[in-house]
């Protein structure tokens, strides 16, 4: 084996053995994904106000791989006002829409199409917004944008988060999420 090889491996894995001796156990609220590994970290140890901030990354099939995709770095929040930080790391637009539903995250009907979206006999590609409780708001979010919005009060429950331009619910821009009782 070359010095210049051997360099490169004992460097992968430091890098390996660092990202998997720090930090926090993520646990059944947060994700294991290493893009979310400093947010999971600082919202770990964090007051009750800043656990209420959810970091959400959409769309890079690299970071996140598996297409286009909606990744929130912990996948519950205490109840009460809630902040989304989402950022934009892929290259088409997105939205994020916060929908109250017991129906799980990837078993919601896609029956409408249109903005706003409407029920429609065929070509339908977007999910009903009928339980929206929030959403980025205004124009969609551009590649590498960042966008907060907040939701008060948000009460206890099951919430699905989703991307609801066309197609991209069914393309993968979904996720379950839980608000907990304080």
């Amino acid at each position: 084996m070359t010095f210049k090889r051997a360099v490169s491996l004992g460097g992968g894995l430091a890098l390996l053995f660092s990202l998997a001796g720090c930090g926090p156990d993520p646990g059944p609220s947060s994700s294991s994904n290493p893009a979310c590994a400093s947010a999971t970290a600082i919202n770990a140890s964090a007051s009750l106000t800043d656990r209420r901030t959810v970091d959400l990354l959409i769309g890079n099939p690299n970071m996140m791989g598996r297409g286009v995709d909606l990744l929130p770095c912990t996948t519950s929040a205490p109840a009460g006002n809630i902040t989304f930080r989402v950022k934009n790391v892929g290259s088409d637009d997105h939205e994020v829409i916060v929908l109250k539903t017991d129906v799980a995250f990837d078993r919601l009907p896609i029956r409408d199409a249109g903005d706003p979206p409407a029920p429609v006999k065929t070509a339908a590609d977007k999910v009903d917004e009928g339980a929206s409780v929030g959403e980025t708001g205004g124009e969609n979010l551009k590649a590498g944008e960042t966008r907060l919005f907040t939701i008060k009060d948000m009460k206890p429950g099951r919430y699905v988060l989703v991307c609801n331009l066309a197609g991209h619910y069914t393309s993968g821009m979904r996720a379950a999420f839980q608000v907990v009782p304080v």
